[in-house]
C-alpha cells in the first residue's frame, strides 16, 4: 500500500516545481512515483509544461532524421542501380590477385556467375532498405513498432491507474 501524502509532500512538490525541476525529477527528490507527483500537482493546481517547452525542438529533429532517411534512400537507390548497370555492361571487368599479390584486370563479356549472384544480392538488399525507410515517412509497414507503442502506453496506463488506486485505499 502506498504512503499517505503528507503536508510535506505537498510543500516539497511546489517547491521543486517553482524551481523548475520535471516530475520525475521531484519523484526522485522527494522518495514518491512520478504518479503520486502527478496527483499532488493536479491537487495544487500545478502543470508540467516540458513538453510543450521541448515539442518544437523534438519536431526539428523528426524533420532532420525524415530528410537523412531520404538522403540514404537516394544513395541506396544510387548504389543500386550502379551495381546494376555493372551487371548489363557490354563489358564486366573485375580485378583478381595473382598469388604473387599483383592485381590482373579480367574482362569478359559477362559477369561470372557467382559476381552476378553477389550483385544481385546487393541490389536487393540495397531496394530492400530503401523501401523500410521509406515506409518509416509513409507511415507503412511500422505496425509493429506502432502496436508495441500502443501496448506499452496502456501498461503505463494500467499501472498509473493501479497507482492511483492504491493512494486511495489508504
Amino acid at each position: 500500500m502506498a504512503a499517505p501524502i503528507t503536508d510535506d509532500d505537498r510543500d516539497q512538490v511546489r517547491r521543486l516545481h517553482a524551481a523548475g525541476q520535471s516530475r520525475n525529477q521531484i519523484a526522485r527528490a522527494i522518495g514518491r512515483s512520478s504518479s503520486t507527483v502527478s496527483k499532488i500537482a493536479r491537487e495544487e493546481g500545478l502543470r508540467f509544461e516540458g513538453g510543450a517547452r521541448v515539442a518544437p525542438a523534438t519536431e526539428a529533429r523528426q524533420l532532420d532524421l525524415a530528410e537523412q532517411r531520404r538522403q540514404i534512400v537516394a544513395r541506396l537507390y544510387a548504389r543500386a542501380s550502379a551495381n546494376l548497370d555493372r551487371v548489363e555492361a557490354e563489358q564486366y571487368v573485375r580485378v583478381e590477385l595473382l598469388p604473387t599479390g599483383r592485381p590482373v584486370r579480367l574482362i569478359s563479356d559477362e559477369p561470372p556467375a557467382q559476381d552476378e549472384r553477389h550483385h544481385s544480392q546487393a541490389i536487393g538488399s540495397y531496394l530492400t532498405s530503401a523501401a523500410r525507410l521509406v515506409e518509416i515517412d509513409a507511415g507503412t509497414g511500422a505496425g509493429e513498432v506502432r502496436s508495441m507503442l500502443t501496448d506499452l502506453a496502456r501498461g503505463l496506463r494500467d499501472a498509473f491507474a493501479d497507482d492511483e488506486g492504491d493512494a486511495g485505499e489508504g
